[in-house]
């Protein structure tokens, strides 16, 4: 059973509601609704909706329509040229009161209230008027746009655009018209060369203010005339020094040249363009008045060509079984056509239609213009592309749990699908099968977990033999192996999480069920042992008693490594300074003795006098190096108290006290 797909898609302007029903789908393609209609297994519908629908058919095949873009229809856009004009064709103003609806909503600066659509320099756009110019000759061009019966008028120009045909630049312009017809900031700008020339002028011509009236009044005239001549080449002389047109901010991104003013005639301004290359022209009729727009060549090497002015088209591209339409857009008055093309079709109507249109219709199609005097216009080629109509079928795969996108429309369940695709005025119908495949058995194999420092073996349980391309191992700190079995050496804690695998295998990509791998980190402890004076300890098979740190490797329940340092710290006896001694040389008391002090070599021994003097320091103290009462030159210190510090560092002790020397 065929699965229906169900879009709703409001239109600016042509729509106020949406709806659909069962058998009904709607599909967008920028702003327009297109509408296919299945019945196969609903045969029934409500009768208006039946009507509502096939009006919406009929007006939209009527239409040549195309994406946003600021004019409505390729037609709007008439082709015209600077050059003589021979055919009679002319280019009519816009009467429209209607503002371009496509640009931005500003403030009205002329009246002060509500809003106005705007851009670039033009803060309205009312009764808008589209032309295209093609370059013929490259170069600067300076031209003149002015209404015929003297109205005010304002423009924006944009370019360069490109395209074999009108029609073909069009389409190129309104795929990126949000690009092209972006609105621009258009910031205050001074012509700084002309005004230093007007200053000249001034000075040039100026007199002192003795001279007489008559003097003065020339003066007055020559500068006005130098000011005068001044202004007018800056707006109009390309090659002066101080062109400045009529406003030099330009061109901004895409916008070549653009003013407002209450003038009847405005200069437009292109710089260094290329042959072939196209240019639109907003012209807006601020009067709203009838008449026709005039362009004119003022200065510039560069010339348009005015080949392109019969303005022919057609509703290309057609569908098989639809029909051609072949039109003029700006026929002038009495003249006549003659068209011609494949299949050797031939007609002289302005308008012609060929019904029931095959591949065999596609093609160029040319047309040429004869004035009522007999003048005849270059052949014109319209070029028509014929769609196919018939359906295509189609089978997508995809894994289980996956999506896939086809022509813009997401599919994640098995089954057949219509997804009717819009393509100019034709839908093509194509018939989806979709294939979900199972997941693979498969799943990920490690040794896990991992002790800090070694390696991490991944493979794959239960594996597919046949069909597989390649494999994707994806893990923490950015892992990533195409290895069917990948070795992660010298683990440690960044590697440890959650490691991934996706199988390529007959087209498809297969997920696995992820791991997640831990690391044990190498344990270090430490660990402090007193023992008494004199004992030993046991430690990692050693017998040992001296005072210090001790490291042993040790296994942990997961086989890792486990770091133990011993710090042992056998309890030392204390000392026992004497409290006098006698240096008398009788051979009897004749030095300071400290009990137990061979226990502490290291320790630092500081005798000081009763003004907190340094008499006497030293280290590894014996009975052969003990203090005789001397001090540091070997001279006889006097009977006294005096006092020491033992500054015992392995023990972390400072012994205080004061010893009694007589003699």
């Amino acid at each position: 059973m065929w699965k229906k797909i169900s879009y709703c898609n409001c239109v600016k302007r042509l729509f106020y509601g949406c709806f659909f029903t069962e058998n009904a789908i709607f599909a967008k393609q920028n702003t327009i609704i297109y509408v296919s209609i299945f019945t196969k297994n609903n045969k029934t519908m409500n009768g208006k909706i039946k009507s509502l629908l096939l009006l919406i058919l009929i007006g939209l095949n009527s239409l040549t329509v195309f994406g946003e873009c600021p004019f409505s229809k390729y037609t709007d856009v008439v082709t015209a040229c600077t050059g003589d004009n021979d055919l009679g064709i002319t280019y009519s103003a816009g009467i429209s009161k209607e503002e371009v609806s496509f640009f931005p909503l500003r403030p009205n600066k002329r009246t002060g209230k509500g809003y106005t659509h705007g851009i670039g320099c033009l803060d309205e756009t009312p009764s808008p008027a589209w032309f295209a110019i093609k370059i013929d000759q490259p170069g600067n061009i300076l031209m003149n746009i002015s209404h015929s019966d003297n109205a005010d008028i304002d423009f924006a120009c944009w370019g360069p655009f490109y395209g074999d045909t009108k029609q073909a630049m069009l389409e190129n312009v309104c795929v990126n018209a949000a690009t092209y017809f972006a609105d621009c900031t258009v910031p205050s700008t001074t012509n700084e060369c002309l005004q230093m020339h007007l200053e000249q002028c001034e000075s040039k011509f100026a007199v002192p203010s003795t001279a007489s009236e008559i003097a003065k009044v020339e003066s007055r005239e020559k500068i006005s005339d130098c000011r005068e001549q001044m202004e007018r080449r800056s707006e109009s002389d390309t090659e002066y020094e101080c062109f400045f047109g009529n406003y030099d901010a330009f061109p901004i991104a895409y916008m070549i040249d653009c003013n407002f003013s209450n003038r009847a005639s405005e200069t437009c301004f292109i710089g260094n363009a290329k042959k072939g290359e196209w240019y639109i022209i907003l012209v807006t009729n601020f009067s709203g008045k009838p008449g026709n727009i005039c362009f004119s060549k003022v200065n510039g090497s560069a010339t348009t060509d005015c080949s392109v002015i019969v303005d022919a088209n057609s509703n290309s591209p057609v569908c098989e079984g639809g029909e051609i339409n072949l039109f003029v857009n700006n026929l002038p008055a009495y003249a006549t056509c003659k068209w011609w093309g494949p299949n050797g079709f031939e007609s002289d109507e302005v308008s012609p239609v060929i019904p029931n249109v095959t591949k065999s219709h596609a093609g160029l199609y040319y047309v040429q213009i004869t004035t009522h005097d007999g003048l005849k216009s270059e052949e014109v080629p319209v070029k028509v592309n014929v769609l196919s109509n018939a359906s295509v079928d189609t089978t997508l795969r995809i894994v289980e749990g996956d999506k896939i996108t086809f022509k813009n429309v997401e599919f994640s369940k098995a089954g057949e699908y219509q997804v009717p695709v819009k393509h100019g005025q034709c839908t093509k119908i194509f018939n989806v099968t979709v294939v979900v495949e199972p997941l693979l058995p498969a799943y990920i194999e490690h040794n896990g977990p991992i002790c800090e420092g070694d390696s991490l073996f991944l493979s794959i349980g239960d594996a597919p033999t046949s069909g597989v391309k390649g494999y994707i191992w994806s893990g923490p700190n950015g892992y990533h192996s195409t290895s069917e079995c990948p070795v992660v050496p010298n683990m440690n804690l960044n590697k440890a999480g959650e490691y991934s695998l996706k199988i390529k295998k007959d087209g498809l990509v297969f997920p696995v069920a992820p791991v997640n791998v831990t690391v044990i980190p190498k344990i270090k402890n430490k660990v402090t042992q007193r023992i008494p004076f004199g004992e030993s300890f046991d430690f990692a098979g050693q017998t040992i008693c001296d005072r210090g740190v001790y490291t042993a490797t040790f296994d942990s329940y997961y086989g890792c490594d486990s770091i133990v340092e011993l710090y042992l710290v056998p309890d030392m006896p204390a000392l026992e300074p004497s409290e006098f001694f006698t240096p008398n040389g009788d051979g009897e008391n004749d030095v300071w003795t400290i009990k137990n002090i061979e226990y502490y070599p290291e320790a630092m021994i500081r005798i000081y006098d009763r003004f907190g003097k340094n008499v006497y320091e030293a280290t590894e103290y014996s009975f052969e190096k003990a203090w005789n009462g001397k001090d540091k030159n070997g001279r006889n210190l006097p009977s006294t108290d005096y006092w020491y510090t033992i500054d015992v560092q392995t023990a972390d002790r400072v012994y205080y006290g004061h010893v009694t020397l007589l003699r």
